[in-house]
């Protein structure tokens, strides 16, 4: 996905991640899961589509680490 793809309102998200309209006010959007449906834009938008905001929207987590206590001195 990159920021110059375009999606419309009532189309399926690819991916979770901040959209932002293409009008001046540059409307934003979060989704946090893939599969929703792009909203409708805002009363008095402009906008004709939303494009991504950053190009790699949702990086995938860290894994986890496991701390493991120190043995007491004796």
């Amino acid at each position: 996905m990159t920021p110059s793809e375009a999606f419309y309102p009532g189309s399926y998200t690819p991916a979770a991640g901040t959209f932002v309209c293409d009008c001046a006010e540059a409307h934003t959007w979060r989704i946090d899961v893939e599969g929703h449906l792009f909203p409708p834009f805002p009363a008095a938008c402009t906008g004709r589509a939303w494009r991504s905001a950053v190009p790699s929207a949702h990086p995938e987590p860290a894994p986890a680490t496991t701390r493991t206590r120190e043995a007491p001195r004796p």
